[in-house]
């Protein structure tokens, strides 16, 4: 009992504190909008980056290079598991001697390279080119056209390189991305390699800051609520610029409730972060038994001209924690019900297929789940979509 009540307030403090969070309808920063969707009056986009690639299972020589020829490696779309896979010689991923033992399912991790050739139209020049990874497992090296973009550790967050001062307009880009799983480093499946979403983002050098969207509901009752509205607006050009940023808040049968128009003069190569509160009427409430979804936004113009567009689904609800009655979600007691769940989708491996974490979600909520502890790691941002929409807490 003792041991409960500590872990129950140990809970408490860090969502309080920010560390972790039930995630209760409130979408993640910076929404992606749909594959190839253009901002209007602009020519940003965000692509969905995962076919095409080229797959080598181990140690490539020079394989960062560009005019390395893996014309005999393999080819897949991703999202990828190499992990999961039939070891080479064999009918199965299993095997008594993997490092990994028991902890990892007797898979083998091991390194693994991906190259993808792309190109970029010459009518992109002057603006900047960003590529996201949402994960990769694990320990990640990439290169664009031989020059290394950068490292990130870890395989569970998401992260992104700016591509611009490396890319080459209106002729082939070689991407090289090697992931490292290696030794003793899990104590339950992992999987191995670029096994979420990659994206492809091109922007106006005055553009919303990547993940740079962050809404929360301070004040909410029956017949208001109180929206604000962070967003972090970058000016990547080389001279002033005067900014106006408009934010519309949006219900799910797409009509607009609050709009709010800021404007501000941006310093070359800086950045500014905008503070907006927005009242919608009548508010429709986010919960379990009604997860309903709003959507707010983002409008950047510079000196009139549109010049991004970004969209961040969220939910009005509250949260507070009483010692007699626990945890309120919109002023009523709610008991979490739910579980402890790994990051992988069975026999697709660490893959995190949109429907695959659809598909999880909607099995969970028909079993009377209404809440997830998220072990121990982020979860993919297809996974956090799927529990705002259907209805699922979470603490990530």
């Amino acid at each position: 009992m003792l041991h409960n009540r500590i872990m129950a307030a140990m809970v408490v403090l860090l969502i309080l504190l920010g560390l972790t969070g039930i995630r209760v309808g409130v979408g993640a920063p910076d929404g992606l909008l749909p594959v190839a969707a253009q901002a209007k009056g602009s020519q940003n986009s965000t692509v969905l980056f995962d076919e095409d690639w080229r797959f080598h299972r181990g140690g490539a020589q020079g394989a960062e290079q560009p005019d390395l020829d893996d014309s005999k490696w393999r080819k897949l779309d991703l999202p990828h598991d190499w992990s999961i896979e039939e070891l080479p010689g064999t009918n199965s991923p299993f095997h008594s001697d993997s490092i990994s033992q028991v902890s990892g399912g007797f898979t083998t991790g091991g390194t693994g390279w991906y190259r993808k050739t792309f190109t970029v139209p010459n009518e992109q020049k002057g603006k900047r080119i960003l590529i996201q990874f949402d994960g990769v497992y694990m320990n990640a090296d990439a290169w664009l056209n031989g020059q290394l973009l950068g490292s990130h550790p870890y395989g569970y967050t998401s992260f992104w390189f700016d591509l611009t001062d490396k890319v080459r307009f209106g002729v082939g880009n070689v991407m090289a991305v090697k992931v490292k799983n290696e030794g003793e480093n899990s104590r339950w499946y992992s999987g191995s390699g670029i096994y979420r979403h990659v994206w492809l983002k091109t922007l106006d050098l005055t553009h919303v800051a990547q993940w740079g969207t962050y809404i929360t509901t301070p004040e909410v009752s029956a017949s208001s609520a109180k929206v604000n509205a962070r967003t972090k607006v970058l000016n990547e050009s080389d001279q002033p610029a005067r900014i106006t940023l408009v934010t519309k808040m949006v219900d799910g049968k797409g009509q607009e409730v609050a709009r709010v128009e800021s404007g501000q003069t941006i310093e070359s190569k800086a950045a500014y972060e905008f503070n907006q509160d927005a009242i919608i009427k009548s508010p429709a409430l986010w919960s379990p038994e009604s997860p309903v979804l709003y959507k707010a936004v983002s409008e950047v113009y510079r000196d009139g001209q549109s010049t991004d567009r970004v969209e961040t689904k969220f939910g009005i609800r509250t949260l507070s924690f009483d010692a007699v009655q626990g945890f309120l979600l919109n002023g009523k007691p709610v008991k979490l019900k739910g579980g402890c769940l790994h990051h992988d989708n069975g026999p697709l491996g660490a893959r995190a297929f949109d429907r695959a974490e659809e598909r999880r979600v909607e099995l969970l909520k028909a079993s009377g789940y209404n809440a997830l502890r998220l072990a121990h790691n982020p979860p993919s941002p297809a996974f956090l979509d799927a529990c705002d929409r259907l209805g699922v807490m979470v603490i990530d």
